[in-house]
């Protein structure tokens, strides 16, 4: 029984977040994870963990 509440919460959250891809805001950007919500999310990143190595090739 809990599998099947954890299983449909996983969907519905899911359904949720392409829903908000889906509809834009008035400057056509996407309600969550747009610029400023990456660049603040990477900044957190790099407090947390130190500076993130990528690679140069």
């Amino acid at each position: 029984m809990i599998g099947i509440t954890l299983l449909l919460i996983a969907f519905l959250g899911i359904q949720t977040y392409i829903a908000m891809q889906i509809f834009r805001n008035k400057r056509n950007e996407p309600y969550i994870f747009n610029a400023t919500n990456k660049f603040y999310i990477h900044q957190r990143m790099l407090q947390l963990f130190g500076w993130i190595h990528t690679r140069k090739d």
